[in-house]
């Protein structure tokens, strides 16, 4: 495939038009002069990836050509000035992976028979995702939608590939000793985990879940690895710290190894389409797919991973450069990059007014974990994360079984010892006024005469399915008590018929 980009194709002739056309005289491109004079010929080469078909020189006559070795394109992209806006990177795979395990850790998500999360619960999660969250409103576009539940399937995936989730019947679960081993580590190792579950993975191919793009399955194959490992030693090649424009990245790629994953070099039997439902099968359509596919690793993934840092000449434009960050080099080049110094830990800081809790970008994620137990959260930002205890949070907690010492003793310790103590007299008077209140269906039953209702109170059956009394004439009856009431009144002769009677509801 690559001898007939460069070369151009031999055309299949029949004898009729091969006397004809004389193509031996009049060759149409290079491939076919060399053809025609026994120069080249066709065969297959037997590979990992299958068979290959190949052109090649008979052995013969290459001792007598003066071939000098040929040179490989060495890699070269410039440096691009730096960008007007930047986006640093924030490590938002780390966070939306977290989101994931806080919402099946509160949630009883039972999977449907195709082992699916339900839309209900899958939109709920997708909504407090902070990359590709889905939009509020009731119908997003088709191209947040897709962009949305492709990264929606891709933290599910490293939540299965790390090990954090179990199945109980149909009840998705976490396997609380992985995702708890996980919380506790720091904040670069919990990145770098996720960062090689990724890395390692050949059963998630990114080509498949790039927004825009739309692979069918008609039997073709490509190896997620193969395309993945190649573009990252592509960016393992760049400097640190210094700005890449992503065009000028893609077309080096372009020049130095146009067929990082397709070892055929075969652009005509992946049937790949855009979102307008146009075949992409050629060459010519190398921008819309393998340079698709490199802005998707770079704009989403890596950027997601704190990998790379992104620039765009606006605030509300794409990204036309990026740069590799000092943790991206960490993973980029890890035999020559040691860990960083652990972070020092950080508390949390509860208002005694309101109950917000902030919890610093520096804090455990394991400590945020247990505070989201019994927390809401209000708003994440670049200094953190905020959340807010109050009375349905602290139930939340109840319902799984958190009892108030707990959330005390954890407080003291993630505080330093600084819990308000306006906050736990209040979470001491939830709990003391939990089922103070208590909304029930009742019936009130009236009688005719003041002397009737002592009468039926004082009864040993009939007293017992009775409530308190509302009055000297009326009384309330519970509702789960209101048929054997209904009968016993009629059997002695308080109705003599159904409605009628000296008692009536």
């Amino acid at each position: 495939r690559k001898f007939t980009r460069q070369y151009g194709d031999i055309r299949a002739m029949g004898s009729g038009r091969l006397l004809r056309e004389k193509p031996w005289q009049n060759p149409a491109n290079p491939a076919e002069g060399l053809w025609y004079r026994g120069l080249v010929f066709r065969g297959f080469h037997h590979t990992l990836a299958g068979p290959e078909e190949v052109f090649f020189i008979p052995s013969d006559l290459l001792a007598a050509l003066p071939l000098s070795p040929p040179e490989k394109p060495a890699f070269a992209v410039s440096l691009a000035p730096a960008p007007a806006h930047t986006l640093p990177a924030g490590g938002a795979i780390r966070e939306d992976l977290f989101t994931l395990l806080v919402y099946l850790q509160a949630e009883f998500v039972r999977l449907s028979p195709q082992d699916a999360i339900p839309p209900a619960h899958r939109q709920a999660i997708q909504r407090a995702f902070v990359f590709h969250p889905l939009p509020a409103e009731s119908s997003p576009s088709p191209q947040a939608r897709e962009a949305a539940d492709h990264w929606f399937d891709l933290i599910l995936h490293l939540a299965r590939r790390m090990d954090f989730l179990r199945k109980q019947g149909r009840r998705l679960k976490l396997h609380s000793a992985a995702v708890k081993t996980w919380l506790q580590q720091s904040a670069w190792e919990q990145l770098r985990q996720v960062q090689d579950a990724w890395r390692t993975d050949p059963t998630w191919n990114d080509l498949w879940h790039i927004p825009g793009l739309h692979p069918k399955p008609t039997g073709w194959e490509n190896s997620p690895m193969l395309g993945r490992s190649r573009i990252l030693h592509y960016l393992s090649l760049l400097p640190d710290g210094e700005w890449v424009g992503l065009n000028a990245f893609l077309e080096a790629v372009k020049q130095t190894e146009p067929d990082f994953q397709r070892p055929g070099g075969d652009y005509q039997t992946w049937y790949i389409y855009d979102a307008e439902g146009k075949p992409l099968m050629g060459f010519e359509h190398w921008d819309a797919v393998e340079g698709a596919f490199i802005r998707h690793l770079i704009t989403d993934l890596l950027f997601a991973m704190e990998v790379v840092a992104l620039g765009a000449p606006g605030e509300d434009l794409p990204p036309s450069a990026f740069k590799i960050t000092p943790l991206g080099r960490a993973f980029l080049s890890p035999e020559t990059t040691s860990a960083p110094p652990p972070a020092p830990s950080a508390s949390l800081r509860i208002h005694p007014a309101d109950f917000t809790v902030r919890v610093p970008a520096a804090a455990s994620l394991y400590d945020r974990f247990q505070l989201a137990r019994f927390a809401a959260l209000v708003r994440r930002d670049e200094k953190g994360t905020l959340y807010r205890i109050d009375r349905r949070s602290y139930r939340k907690a109840m319902a799984q079984s958190i009892t108030l010492e707990q959330i005390l003793a954890f407080l003291k310790r993630a505080t330093g010892g600084q819990t308000p103590l306006p906050l736990v007299e209040a979470m001491r008077r939830w709990e003391h006024r939990t089922g103070a209140v208590r909304l029930e269906r009742l019936t009130v039953l009236r009688v005719a005469e003041e002397d009737v209702l002592p009468e039926l109170l004082n009864h040993p059956r009939i007293g017992a399915l009775l409530g308190p009394p509302l009055g000297p004439k009326a009384v309330l009856v519970p509702e789960k008590n209101l048929a054997a009431l209904r009968r016993l009144l009629t059997e002695e002769g308080y109705f003599d018929l159904p409605g009628e009677g000296a008692a009536h509801e």
